[in-house]
């Protein structure tokens, strides 16, 4: 039912039960025969009243387009304090239905990429294998963001959303909110830079504003543990968990690599009070945030393709990993390799509008590294191509469909996985 419907029902239920209210108080004053009974009552009606409005406050946000939330002046100084940095201007906190938010977020990450460029990057990752056929990029990343949600940031308008289910008064409500606001902060600060930078340089300063806003409200559920015992957890469910470990590992490793990777260095970061010249010029790959120093990467050069480029792009060290991660989930030692990751580039042109030839190239440190690697990219040709056995360095493999995988080694340290349209 729409919240325009709603919220006149549920102010009649109100004004109902205040009538109901005002009478049982008279008859309270007519006789005391009752007086336990009709006590309950009125407690029972209180507490019926204060739901019914809190549920009209938000129908009402909603039915007059979302409404912004009060923002106490305790977290802003909080957030202040901890980040060292004051608000630009008030921060703006929207309410937002529950059911709608998915939706937004799937807008926001679409919008985050060069126009009709995300279509491509699908294809991609599709040849690559990161991706099944019938996987969905935005879609399956949104509802990781959005499953269980009490708020969210949108780094494209700089401005934040909680859901109708938020309640001010919980204490990881207040951690969630507390969240957006370091995000509001760092954005009006630090916004993107005009331009998109590319997809690691991009998942980088993304994780690095993401975990320094989850190193903040770690400290502030912190604080309030040893203010008022509060010892409660965010995650009200394991809805968020199961969804996310059924979607493919490239998704979750995107999902989780601000909590994983941006937090801890932010935490560091901000410990060592570094953050704010990191966040000035953040590293433009996400190799940063796996070591402590490194190096500008290589940019491989690639053959020579037939018909149109219509993407290239870097995977970075977190691509690399995840993409070594989706052949054995299980075994961490599998993405040691990764760790050798000195470059890369994919390319994927169009000789026609279905026929699309991916060629990635991958830069390594070291020979031993390349031959983990290529391991890897010849199991990972195999599977694509349904085949008993995995082809060797140089052998073309054929698909069913008759798309064809080749994995070469140009050099002792670098690996070329190429997946080419039917001819």
């Amino acid at each position: 039912m729409q919240p325009r419907v709603l919220l006149p029902i549920l102010l009649g239920g109100a004004v109902g039960a205040g009538g109901i209210l005002q009478g049982l108080h008279w008859r309270n004053a007519a006789s005391e025969t009752n007086s336990e009974e009709l006590r309950g009552q009125i407690t029972a009606l209180e507490n019926e009243i204060a739901t019914l409005q809190t549920e009209n406050q938000s129908l009402r946000s909603l039915a007059q387009g979302g409404g912004e939330v009060q923002v106490s002046p305790e977290l802003q100084q909080f957030v202040e304090t901890a980040i060292g940095l004051d608000f630009r201007s008030s921060p703006v906190v929207h309410r937002i239905a529950f059911e709608e938010l998915r939706d937004r977020v799937v807008a926001s990450i679409e919008s985050r990429f060069p126009p009709n460029s995300l279509d491509h990057r699908q294809q991609a990752w599709r040849a690559m294998g990161l991706l099944a056929p019938d996987d969905l990029y935005a879609p399956q990343l949104a509802a990781t963001r959005s499953l269980g949600a009490r708020s969210w940031f949108d780094d494209q308008s700089g401005e934040g959303w909680v859901t109708d289910r938020f309640e001010p008064s919980s204490i990881p409500d207040q951690g969630a909110l507390l969240r957006v606001l370091v995000r509001i902060l760092l954005h009006q600060h630090y916004p993107p830079r005009p331009g998109y930078p590319g997809d690691d340089a991009d998942r980088s300063r993304e994780a690095i504003h993401h975990g320094a806003a989850l190193t903040v409200e770690n400290r502030y559920l912190a604080r309030q543990a040893l203010g008022v015992g509060f010892t409660g957890t965010q995650n009200r469910n394991n809805d968020a968990g199961d969804l996310l470990a059924s979607l493919p590992v490239f998704i979750q490793g995107l999902a989780t690599f601000p909590s994983r990777s941006g937090m801890p260095r932010a935490e560091k970061w901000l410990d060592q009070s570094k953050l704010l010249e990191i966040l000035h010029n953040p590293p433009a790959f996400s190799a940063a945030l796996y070591q402590d120093s490194f190096e500008a990467p290589a940019t491989p050069t690639l053959p020579d393709s037939q018909g149109n480029v219509v993407l290239e792009e870097s995977a970075g060290m977190l691509g690399l990993r995840l993409w070594l991660a989706t052949l054995d989930p299980e075994n961490p030692e599998s993405l040691t390799p990764a760790d050798a990751w000195r470059g890369d580039l994919y390319r994927l042109s169009a000789r026609s509008d279905i026929a699309l030839d991916l060629v990635w190239q991958i830069q390594l440190a070291t020979p031993e590294a390349a031959l983990a690697i290529s391991e890897t990219a010849r199991a990972m040709a195999g599977m694509l191509a349904e085949a008993e056995k995995d082809p060797e360095l140089g052998q073309i493999i054929v698909t069913t469909e008759g798309r064809r995988l080749l994995v070469e080694m140009p050099d002792a340290t670098s690996v070329r996985f190429t997946h080419l349209a039917p001819e």
